[in-house]
């Protein structure tokens, strides 16, 4: 990759991409930042080839003004997500589309097979798109597990190969390549920042459903990780205040007691049908839940939105969301005025790719945007 970055021009370039083409007067309006700043920063991306300075255009007031436009070929990352049942894989150019995705999920998910996928994946993506290896800034990878130090993650034991070793020097050395690693639900929320719903937001709690329970969380623009990384390792709270966790294994339990089979969480996610005998039901025993943990976070990080995501099917998610209850509606409004509210959205990004793309998402997130 280029040299590296300013962080004014990092900033700029986080905005750029969330617009994709944007002009330098919007630029200066949404940063507050002076126009000789803006310019400075924005032909620092010209220069780098990551933005093209378009033609001059009028936008409102004031004189007319260039456009900035991403340059989705500039720059590449690779994404590797690994569960305890599927793994997958993904090439992100730095417009944020998805070029080319593979699943690589094998028995027993053997650390060197699914590399070596990986390393064969990349270099088939990367030539079916014409794209020199020098564009790709590395390979993200996420992994269902916590931290125990840094870069060694603690998975369940269908994964255990990818346990206690440093990822980032294995997987790194393995594929000559930099690499960065998180745990499924940050790497989500990163790529959600990035390319999703957590666009519109600067501070926001990721809620990852999916055979566990977990969150990543953004603060000003950025994931916060706690001292260890495992910030939003969130799932014992349920069982410490009596609760169930709502997960989609407890799903699938619930949906077979309905007389409604499953081979798999890939495949209630494929095939899923809210009007499935067991849904209603599973909703029903989850609310309470559900409205606790929403609860909880709002009133311990105050941020300004919940994003509901994971491998839920969106549509479930939906309906989560819009049976959510705030406690405090009920009772009256202190002279008149309650504080502010979080929202509660569903999460953009596909819920079989969030994971991969938001692996893919830690690079950029890392080297070049702000």
């Amino acid at each position: 990759m280029k040299e590296a970055l300013t962080s004014r021009a990092r900033m700029m370039l986080g905005m750029i991409r969330r617009h994709g083409a944007v002009s330098r007067q919007v630029l200066v309006r949404d940063t507050g930042l002076s126009g000789t700043a803006v310019f400075r920063a924005t032909e620092e991306l010209a220069a780098a080839g990551l933005v093209r300075i378009g033609k001059t255009v009028a936008a409102g007031r004031g004189a007319p003004s260039a456009t900035v436009h991403i340059v989705p070929d500039a720059a590449f990352s690779l994404g590797l997500s690994v569960m305890t049942d599927r793994a997958d894989v993904v090439l992100v150019d730095l417009g944020g589309e998805v070029r080319a995705r593979r699943e690589l999920t094998q028995p027993g998910m053997a650390r060197e097979a699914i590399l070596s996928a990986a390393a064969a994946f990349g270099e088939e993506a990367l030539a079916e798109a014409g794209v020199a290896r020098d564009r790709l800034c590395g390979i993200g990878v996420a992994v269902a597990g916590y931290f125990v130090a840094p870069d060694m993650l603690n998975p369940a034991e269908e994964i255990g190969e990818w346990g206690l070793v440093d990822l980032r020097q294995a997987v790194g050395q393995r594929l000559g390549l930099a690499c960065e690693v998180e745990n499924i639900a940050s790497a989500a929320a990163v790529g959600e920042r990035l390319l999703g719903a957590g666009a519109r937001f600067d501070s926001f709690c990721y809620v990852n459903i999916a055979a566990g329970f977990g969150a990543g969380i953004v603060i000003d623009g950025r994931l916060w990780r706690g001292k260890h990384g495992n910030a939003g390792e969130i799932a014992g709270l349920f069982p410490l205040s009596g609760r169930t966790t709502p997960n989609l294994t407890d799903l699938r339990a619930t949906l077979a007691a309905q007389g409604v089979a499953t081979d798999s969480i890939a495949d209630l996610v494929a095939r899923f049908e809210p009007a499935w005998p067991g849904v209603t039901a599973w909703l029903a025993a989850h609310r309470g839940d559900f409205d606790y943990f929403f609860n909880a976070v709002r009133f311990m990080l105050d941020c300004e939105a919940i994003i509901v995501g994971g491998r839920i099917p969106r549509a479930l998610a939906q309906t989560i969301v819009e049976g959510a209850r705030w406690p405090e509606e009920t009772l009256p409004a202190r002279r008149g005025r309650r504080a502010p509210p979080t929202r509660l959205v569903v999460a953009d990004l596909e819920p079989e790719w969030s994971a991969p793309v938001g692996a893919a998402s830690l690079l950029f997130h890392q080297t070049l945007f702000g």
